[in-house]
């Protein structure tokens, strides 16, 4: 789901490294190009190309991809390298014990192991994070970025069975269904691990040489909206509306839904329903992180964006964007 938005839970946890460092959050948020009210209003998303470019510049200004989180840094081009190593494997279970014997070979702070059978295998990690860092931010984004990865590798999605994590359920557990999919994830277990079965195991690895390049330009960008698919209803219709947004625009009906997905509209409906989700909230939730990926590129008016978005007035907009976020959108806009 390229257009999700990012909480800014997430703002505040990758930035805590740099505090432990001494530089002050408002300055790094300022000169950025964002607001500090992103540090203290909880509405206030921002999108994912903002994001990426945010990890880029905590990556420059500790010299640590790990943006200080980690007891010791991961050195800049750390990612590269684990990129430029697991390339040359010949199927996605090749490219993970590759990554794991070059990640393990590396001085920094993070561990990876890995366990392999006819039934499938999964990766796991443990990190010893820097003093003071309490929250669980860089290990979800470990994670993300060896399954990610591994999609790039493959070229297709690769389903991640079960997702195991050591730390109890957080209060925004409900952003892990954009990091990890709507896969099943497990709380308070005894390691970070995620789970594939032997066929996504058995894929192989068909990228070229151009498209290696092309990935190490910007890899925060490229992991962060690295296409997905999802078994679960609610994703499918979430991918679906984004697209109907891209491409021009309209109201999603939940009888084109249905139709798009070949089930009859009760079918639908009892699928959501049995994921926690409405075909409004889904709507609702599209809409707001499409609307703050379009007013951030600053492109279009916001008359514009309410229509492409299927409102029927600019007004109805404006009111929603600012049940979302606290903001008007021309407010968003000049942050």
């Amino acid at each position: 789901m390229q257009a999700s938005s990012i909480s800014p839970i997430y703002v505040r946890n990758i930035l805590k490294g740099a505090e432990t460092l001494g530089h002050r959050l408002e300055d790094i948020i300022q000169e950025h190009g964002l607001s500090n009210k992103i540090l203290n209003n909880p509405k206030l998303r921002i999108s994912t190309l903002e994001f990426a470019q945010l990890c880029r510049t905590l990556s420059q200004l500790t010299q640590d991809e790990a943006y200080g989180l980690l007891a010791k840094p991961q050195a800049l081009g750390t990612f590269e390298t684990l990129a430029r190593a697991s390339f040359s494997a010949d199927t996605v279970r090749e490219s993970l014990e590759v990554w794991q014997c070059t990640n393990n070979l590396l001085a920094h702070s993070v561990r990876v192991n890995s366990h392999f059978s006819d039934l499938g295998g999964q990766i796991s990690i443990d990190c010893q994070k820097a003093p003071g860092i309490i929250d669980h931010y860089i290990v979800e984004a470990l994670l993300l970025t060896i399954h990610r990865f591994h999609c790039w590798q493959a070229k297709e999605f690769i389903p991640v069975e079960r997702v195991d994590l050591s730390f109890a359920e957080p209060s925004f557990s409900d952003e892990y269904r954009y990091i990890f999919y709507d896969a099943k994830i497990h709380f308070d277990q005894k390691q970070n691990a995620i789970y594939f079965n032997q066929h996504s195991l058995g894929l192989s690895c068909r990228r070229s040489h151009e498209d290696l390049k092309d990935l190490l330009q910007n890899p925060q960008i490229r992991m962060l909206n690295q296409a997905g698919i999802s078994k679960s209803i609610s994703i499918k219709i979430r991918i679906w509306m984004e697209k109907l947004f891209r491409d021009h625009g309209g109201t999603p009906l939940l009888s084109e839904a249905a139709k798009h997905l070949d089930m009859s509209t009760q079918t639908v409906r009892r699928h959501l329903i049995a994921e926690g989700y409405t075909f409004q909230k889904i709507k609702d939730d599209a809409r707001r992180d499409m609307s703050i990926h379009l007013i951030a590129v600053k492109e279009q008016s916001i008359e514009s964006i309410a229509f492409q978005l299927g409102f029927s007035e600019s007004s109805t907009f404006i009111r929603a964007f600012k049940k979302w976020t606290g903001l008007t959108p021309l407010e968003y806009r000049k942050l």
